[in-house]
């Protein structure tokens, strides 16, 4: 069935599909005071919990309970993984290549995710790392930049 924006029972079941692909995925929700949208993290396998996979879903939670994804359907979905420094900071080190718009069949929308976060995940597990060990993040430039400022020190 083609994804309609328009339509609040397209927005409730396209976040729903959304967060269940993220929770079968092995993502949790988590709270960001910078947001109001559903975020799912995921810990990076061998990181000690200093880099995760965040999916960022588009979907609002409603004050009754509900869930749906924003009206907009240019709005996209987000995957990245971001990396705590030593002094707790988060610092993106890497997003999907492709974003995962909200257009297109309903059922191929939560598969365009999963795509997108098992890229994410991949990268994440062995990125380009500075000399003091530390995963490297792509300036708008793109130049790598040590997650850990460590010219600085």
């Amino acid at each position: 069935m083609k994804y309609d924006p328009m339509s609040a029972r397209h927005r409730e079941d396209l976040a729903l599909a959304l967060c269940g692909k993220a929770t079968e995925c092995g993502f949790e929700p988590v709270e960001l005071d910078r947001t109001k949208e559903a975020v799912y993290a995921r810990e990076v396998h061998g990181t000690e919990g200093r880099v995760r996979v965040l999916v960022y879903t588009s979907a609002i939670r409603e004050g009754n309970g509900s869930i749906q994804v924003r009206m907009k359907d240019w709005d996209a979905i987000r995957v990245c993984a971001v990396y705590r420094n030593n002094a707790g900071e988060e610092r993106g080190i890497y997003k999907a290549d492709a974003r995962v718009y909200r257009v297109g069949q309903l059922e191929e929308i939560p598969e365009r995710l999963y795509q997108r976060m098992r890229e994410v995940y991949g990268k994440a597990l062995s990125p380009e790392r500075c000399h003091c060990g530390a995963p490297k993040f792509k300036s708008k430039k793109g130049k790598g930049y040590c997650a850990e400022l460590c010219w600085k020190s």
